[in-house]
């Protein structure tokens, strides 16, 4: 009877029987953005390699003993994806998360036919980071990747928030800011340059 069950779930969904199982590990904050951001990409990866029927991917948590190092290394991480029990781990780098804010002037504008003074505020949020895509069974690195995202927002008095480490992946919410949108072009950037096939 088992037989039969698993034989018809093959061929229901053979997508099961190739699927790459991949550890996603929060990212390490080069930029000084905040303690929070690291976590969120590494959650808007798994996010985007949910998109693939290739990858079941999986957000590994991490929390540094006392006395031992938060940076993760490779052995690190590869013990990390055998305790997880997983094919791959991507662990990363955030190398540069910035937000600028501009104004100009905005002239002609009237209300009920009076002119009036206004200014067109523009915030700028751009951010790069580096995944490395490592094999738990050989211990190896598949390759290293980098992408940016950068995503503008101009309007007449905007306010759009500046902080990087209250990102929603879902994007509800402050997941429409030009920090979410920057980050979220930078990841579906990185997860198309990894490889489909994974041996």
């Amino acid at each position: 009877m088992k037989r039969l069950t698993v034989a018809l779930l093959l061929v229901a969904f053979p997508s099961l029987v190739w699927a790459q199982k991949i550890g996603v590990l929060a990212f390490e904050d080069a930029a000084n953005a905040g303690p929070e951001l690291g976590e969120q990409v590494a959650k808007f990866i798994r996010s985007e390699l949910l998109k693939n029927k290739k990858y079941i991917p999986k957000f590994i948590q991490y929390k540094a003993e006392e006395g031992e190092s938060t940076s993760i290394d490779f052995e690190k991480a590869v013990e990390l994806g055998k305790k997880n029990g997983v094919d791959y781990v991507v662990i990363g780098t955030i190398l540069e998360a910035e937000v600028t804010k501009g104004s100009a002037g905005v002239g002609n504008v009237t209300i009920m036919g009076q002119p009036v003074g206004s200014s067109l505020r523009s915030v700028t949020a751009t951010i790069t980071i580096q995944g490395d895509l490592i094999s738990v069974s050989t211990g190896k690195l598949i390759d290293s990747y980098r992408a940016t995202g950068s995503k503008t927002d101009r309007s007449v008095g905007a306010d759009a928030s500046t902080e990087w480490g209250t990102l929603n992946v879902g994007g509800e919410g402050s997941g429409n800011t030009p920090n979410a949108q920057a980050l979220r072009e930078a990841v579906e950037d990185l997860v198309k340059q990894m490889p489909t096939e994974l041996q």
